[in-house]
C-alpha cells in the first residue's frame, strides 16, 4: 500500500512554525522581497544551507534540510529560503553575506558547510566564498546560467536575464577558497554533467549518482541517506565508495525504478526492460511494471531471443499466468 503524501501547509502556518523553529535565541529574518534567512545557534559547527521556500514546505514538519542532522548533532544551521526561482541573485542577499563576513560571523564556528541541490546548490557555491576554508556538499549543481559562460544551457529561460554577477556570481570560481568540495551529479544527464564539467577545481570530489534523474536531491532525501552524506563530507570520511555503498537505497525507492523504467522504453532496449520491470514486480509493482514486463517479454520472444533470468510474465493478481504472443 503506498504511503499519503504529508499535507501541505499554509504559508501562515510555515511561517509560524519557521519562528517557532528560531525560539528565542535565534531569528527569522526577511532578506529583500523575496528571501528568508533562519539562524538557529548550536555548537562548533555551522550548517548553511539553500533551498526553494516551497521545497522547505512540502518537507515534513515544513523545516529546512538541515533540521535533523542539525537536532541530532547539536550544529548551528543557517538556512536560505527563496520565495521562487531566485537563483539567489540578489543584492539584499549579497549584503547579508557580506555583513556575516565582515561581522566576523562564520568566524565563530570550527567548521562550516555548504550545502543544498539544483538552484540550492548554485547558491551554496556561489556563497561559500563569504567563509574560506569551508566544505561544500553540492548535489546537482549549476555553475552560472550567464550567457557568455554557459551557452549550452537551454533550460531555466525565465532566469536568463538575472545577473550573474559579478558579485557572488559563478559558483565553480566561488569554491576555490572551500577546503573540500563534494559533488554529487548524474553523468547520464548530460546538461548536469556539462554544469559539473566546469567544477575543475583539485579539491573537488565527484561522486555519481547514475540515472537519478532530474532531481537528484529529492532522491536523496527520499532514500534516506543525505544526514549520513552531509555528516561523511564533514568528518572527511565521505569517498566515492562510501557514496556507492549509501547510493545502492535507490534500488528500494519506487521513484528512482519508475524513473529507470521509463528511461529503458524510451531506449528500446527489451532486454534492460525485462530486467527492471522484472525486478520491480518482485518487489511488489503494480500494473504498469506488469504491463512493461510482459510487453518487454512478448518483444523478446518474437525476436527469438532470451529472457533474462528465465523471466516468466507477470499475471494480474486475480488471473492465471499471462501467455506469451503464439503460446
Amino acid at each position: 500500500m503506498s504511503k499519503s503524501m504529508p499535507q501541505l501547509m499554509t504559508r501562515a502556518a510555515h511561517r509560524a512554525a519557521l519562528t517557532q523553529a528560531a525560539g528565542d535565541v535565534g531569528y527569522l529574518r526577511q532578506i529583500g522581497d523575496e528571501h528568508l534567512a533562519l539562524h538557529r545557534p548550536g555548537g562548533d559547527t555551522l550548517l548553511v544551507t539553500f533551498e526553494c521556500l516551497d521545497t522547505t514546505r512540502a518537507r515534513d514538519g515544513g523545516l529546512p534540510l538541515s533540521s535533523g542532522l542539525a537536532r541530532k548533532r547539536g550544529w548551528a544551521t543557517l538556512d536560505i529560503m527563496a520565495e521562487g526561482r531566485t537563483w539567489f541573485r540578489d543584492d539584499d542577499l549579497h549584503d547579508f553575506f557580506d555583513g556575516l563576513t565582515d561581522d566576523g560571523f562564520f568566524d565563530d564556528y570550527d567548521t562550516v558547510v555548504f550545502a543544498g541541490g539544483g538552484m540550492g546548490a548554485y547558491g551554496a557555491a556561489a556563497h561559500s566564498v563569504a567563509a574560506p576554508g569551508s566544505i561544500v556538499f553540492l548535489m546537482q549543481p549549476y555553475a552560472t546560467l550567464a550567457r557568455d559562460i554557459a551557452p549550452w544551457e537551454r533550460r531555466f529561460r525565465n532566469a536568463w536575464s538575472l545577473p550573474f554577477g559579478p558579485r557572488y556570481g559563478n559558483a565553480a570560481r566561488m569554491i576555490d577558497g572551500a577546503a573540500r568540495v563534494y559533488l554529487v551529479t548524474d553523468p547520464t544527464e548530460s546538461a548536469d554533467a556539462m554544469h559539473a564539467s566546469l567544477f575543475q577545481a583539485g579539491h573537488v570530489m565527484r561522486l555519481p549518482a547514475t540515472h537519478a534523474g532530474t532531481d537528484i536531491q529529492a532522491r536523496i532525501e527520499g532514500i534516506g541517506i543525505l544526514n549520513r552524506l552531509i555528516a561523511g563530507a564533514v568528518n572527511d570520511t565521505l569517498t566515492p565508495l562510501r557514496f556507492a555503498q549509501l547510493w545502492r537505497g535507490r534500488r528500494q525507492d519506487p521513484v528512482w525504478l519508475t524513473g529507470l523504467m521509463r528511461k529503458i522504453d524510451r531506449l528500446d532496449r527489451p532486454w534492460l526492460a525485462a530486467l527492471i520491470t522484472g525486478y520491480m514486480v518482485r518487489k511488489g509493482a503494480g500494473r504498469i511494471a506488469r504491463r512493461r514486463l510482459n510487453a518487454a517479454l512478448s518483444q523478446l520472444a518474437a525476436e527469438g531471443r532470451t529472457a533474462p533470468g528465465n523471466l516468466e510474465p507477470a499475471p494480474r493478481p486475480d488471473h492465471a499466468r499471462t501467455l506469451l504472443a503464439g503460446e
